[in-house]
Parts: C-alpha cells; structure tokens; sequence
C-alpha cells in the first residue's frame, strides 16, 4: 500500500515537471514568434510571466490559465488550494504549555485561566495538538503590557462559534508588588482600562465608581471619566509621567509594604537625586501627584527642597547655553551640495533658526503652511508647546527675496512638487514619511557639526532670540515671533546685551570707536 501512494505521487511530480517544462519551452517560444502552438491549437502569445504569474500568492488568482495546461484534478486542487500537507501519522512535539515565569507564578495563573473558563470565553480542551507558551510578566517597565494567548485556545474558540466572545472578562486588579498576566488587544479579551493607572485613593475611587456602574450599564461613561486626565495633556507629557511612574514603582517593590505611598515616593526622590537632574525630579513629583492623592503640606515641602537643593548643585557647574550665529547659518546655507538630502537639512537650520522653530513645530509644518509675501515668510504653527488645544499660531521672519536662503526654499520645494503626496516640508527622503522631532534634532545637530559647531537644535532658537534682541528689537515683539508664554521663559534665553539696557546705535558705536 504504502509502494503504490509512493508511485502515485511520484507521478504525480513527474507530471509537474512535464508542465514546468512547457511552459518554459513555450515562453522561449514566445520571444521568438507572435503565434505559439500548445497541445495542438493555435493561440497568440501568452507570456506566462504576465497571465500566469509566477507569485505563488497569485497563483489561485490565476487559476483559469493554469487548468487549460493540464486535466489532472490533483494539480488543479494544488493551484487552487495550495498543497495540503498530510499530517495523519506525522510526529509532532509535546505541548510545552507555560513558560518559566508562569510556572513560578501558577497560582495566579490558575485564577486568571479559571476566570476564563467561567465566563465562556474559552473552553477547557482535553488533548491539544499544539500549545503557544503562556507567558506571565513582571510589572517592569522593559516588558509591554500584553496577553499571550495559547494557540490551543484561540483554535477552540474557533471551533466552537456558540461561544460569545464579545464577553470582557474582569481580571484581578494588580497591585506594584504583584504579577500581572499581561493584556494585549485581542478578540474576546478584556483590554487596558483607561483608569488603570491611578494609585491609592483615586484607584479605589474608580473600582467602587465601576461597582455601580456595571449594575447601571453606565461603563462607558466610567471610560470616558477615565481617559479624561489622559487627553488633557499632551501624548508626549503623559507618556513621560507614565515612565516616571513605572521607574518608582519598580524602585519601591524592595521597601517594606508597611511604608504609606508618601513615605515610598519622598525616599525614591531623594535617591533618584543622585543621578538625575532637577527637570527630571519635577517630573517625577509631577507624575506621582497626577496618578496619587498628591502630598501633604510637609512632604510637599520636603519635595520641593529636593528639588530646588538640586538645582543650586547644577547651577555651580552648569556650563553657558550654546548660540548658533547669524553667520553660522549663513555658512551652512553656503555649503548646500546639489542634492535633495543635503538642501532638506539646510532648510532644517535654516527655518528652524529664523522662524525660532522647536523640533516639533518642524516636524509638523506643512507646505501649505509656509507663505511668501514680498521678503517676509511667514509660518504657521499648527500646534506649539504652549498650544495645546491647536489653535494655531503664526510667526513672520525676514525672507530677502532672491537671498541665497529664498533660492534655497525655493529650490527645495520646487523638488517636493515633483514627488505628489508629499505634504510636509521636511520628510524622510527614502520613504516620504514624516520627519519625527528627535529626527529633526538629529539633522540640526549634524548639519551644525558639519559646519564646526557643537550645538543642539534649541541652540537654534536661542541664538534667533538673542540675534533679534542685539538688532533693537524689543522684548514683548521677541515673546511673541518666538511664542513664549511667559516673561520668565524668554529671560532664560535671552543673554546681557547693551541694547537690551538702553544704549542707543550711536552710543554703542562712540564706545567702540573710543
């Protein structure tokens, strides 16, 4: 028996091959005669390449030309179906089931997997073939909260369409000090609630809040309560509160549980001191008051001597902000190769510094946002810093007209308008997908290190800020082209300058010439 399916399907082969053999033969053919015969008629050319395909994804799709090529069915069900591997007899490897960690953590996971099954979500399956491991993860801010689901699991439920599995199944509620089973968007399972990342009392406040509201079937509205402070601030600050608060939480699991959350958080600060600066503390003191109660009125204080003894420290060796020139743009603009790669970067510094531009408004400018009037260029902010709601913001610098800086825009944006579809102004030149912030920061810093400056893309709005102020113009009119929101903010730019002190023109110049 087992001789005549080894023959069967050796002819099988054979007969493929005679198949490969005359579609081969017939495409030499075709490269050398518009007419070709195949079994015996007449047809025009056929190149297989085009109606054949060779993709094996486009084979089905195909279908029509390959079955005038042969009779037999078995060929045919392959084209159409692909090959079907017969597994009946075949050895496969034993069922692995859990990883290390879950193994070490098997309590939990039997209370999770148990939860699971009482919900009829999934169903307990006896003999499966094969088993995905099953992973547990420590809260850890190197490990993406996620689910991994067994393959066995996901196949049971697809063999079993009476289950309903739009079911959201409650899992226990993880505290820093336990192990979570990881959650990850999947059909039938519960994702991240939006609430998750409180502490303390405004944790319990959610969990009795979600109590009521299940039995009033008002959860959505718990969801929006709880993605609230989330879309309040910027994806950027949240983001950062949220490594904040994981980088304590991992510190503070060695501290006995009978210290309270102030206790944990002042001890964290002060140890987090050692290596960090004063910006980073206030970070931390920041995220640890939005996910907590906050603090009282004396670890308050406390929090704020950490930080301000801090910042006394920095300012001893603190070393004096880099300025980026006039001249030192004008250099770069000067050094501009033939070549898209290097007049995009250009124009990064370029626009960056005379439009005092942060990273992010010039990752997000757009073609349709720049205007030329004459020699005055004007840029509209979409969203800026201190815009959070996107109001939109427009800034005027002075643009020469025929300035080696103007050819350069306009040199550059005449090569955009030969690529449809791209529009934002500076873009990866490879894939046409927007510059990212850290990528313009990137571009800024090299470009100015090519030109023998050591200096950060901020340095661009600094030395813009001071440029303006040493030319006569006055505070309130640099607070506004560069959009500060506060006097304060635009001080911590701005250098000593005699102008900015009242000496006039021809003061300055009697100075000089004395």
């Amino acid at each position: 028996m087992a001789d005549k399916s080894r023959n069967s399907r050796e002819d099988r082969l054979r007969e493929l091959t005679t198949i490969a053999r005359r579609i081969q033969k017939m495409a030499s053919e075709n490269r050398q005669s518009n007419v070709t015969r195949v079994t015996g008629r007449d047809t025009m050319q056929r190149a297989v390449h085009r109606e054949g395909m060779v993709s094996p994804f486009s084979l089905t799709e195909k279908y029509g030309f390959w079955s005038q090529l042969t009779d037999n069915e078995f060929i045919k069900s392959v084209i159409r179906d692909g090959y079907l591997i017969p597994l009946n007899g075949a050895w496969l490897p034993s069922p692995q089931g859990l990883r290390r960690s879950a193994r070490e953590n098997k309590q939990f996971v039997l209370t999770e997997l148990n939860k699971l099954v009482e919900s009829g979500v999934v169903v307990e399956t006896v003999s499966p073939k094969v088993v995905s491991s099953l992973h547990v993860a420590v809260n850890d801010e190197a490990i993406r909260r996620q689910r991994r689901v067994s393959h066995a699991v996901a196949t049971t439920i697809k063999e079993h369409p009476e289950i309903d599995t739009s079911i959201g199944v409650p899992l226990s509620k993880g505290s820093r000090n336990h192990v979570q089973l990881e959650q990850m968007s999947f059909n039938g399972f519960e994702k991240p609630r939006s609430w998750d990342w409180h502490e303390g009392h405004k944790a319990a406040f959610f969990e009795s809040l979600v109590e009521e509201a299940e039995r009033a079937g008002l959860m959505h509205l718990v969801d929006s309560l709880g993605k609230a402070p989330i879309e309040a601030r910027a994806v950027s600050t949240m983001k950062a509160y949220a490594g904040e608060n994981q980088r304590r939480i991992n510190w503070s699991k060695s501290l006995p549980a009978s210290l309270s959350e102030e206790h944990r958080f002042t001890l964290y600060l002060v140890d987090r001191a050692m290596s960090a600066g004063s910006s980073s503390l206030a970070k931390a003191a920041a995220a640890f008051k939005l996910a907590n109660d906050g603090l009282s009125p004396f670890a308050s204080q406390l929090v704020s001597d950490v930080i301000k003894a801090q910042r006394r420290k920095e300012s001893e060796s603190r070393a004096q902000p880099t300025q980026v020139s006039v001249n030192t743009v004008s250099k770069i603009v000067d050094m501009v190769q033939d070549d898209e790669k290097s007049e995009r970067n250009a124009l990064v510094v370029t626009l960056s510094f005379y439009g005092l531009l942060r990273a992010e408004e010039a990752s997000m400018l757009k073609w349709s946002d720049v205007h030329q009037s004459g020699n005055m260029l004007k840029l509209k902010i979409r969203r800026a810093k201190n815009d959070q709601l996107a109001r939109g913001r427009e800034t005027f610098c002075d643009w020469p007209e025929g300035s080696k800086r103007d050819c350069l825009l306009k040199r550059f944006r005449a090569r955009a308008s030969m690529r449809p579809g791209l529009d934002f102004v500076f873009q990866n030149i490879l894939n046409g997908t927007k510059l990212t912030p850290s990528a313009i920061s990137g571009i800024a810093k090299d470009t100015l290190a090519a030109a023998g400056v050591s200096a950060t893309h901020h340095s661009l709005r600094r030395g813009r800020a001071n440029h303006l102020q040493q030319s006569g113009v006055d505070f309130q009119a640099i607070k506004e082209t560069g959009r500060w929101r506060s006097d304060a903010g635009l001080r911590c730019y701005l250098s000593d300058s005699p102008r900015a002190q009242g000496f006039t023109v021809t003061e300055l110049g009697d100075e000089v010439g004395g």
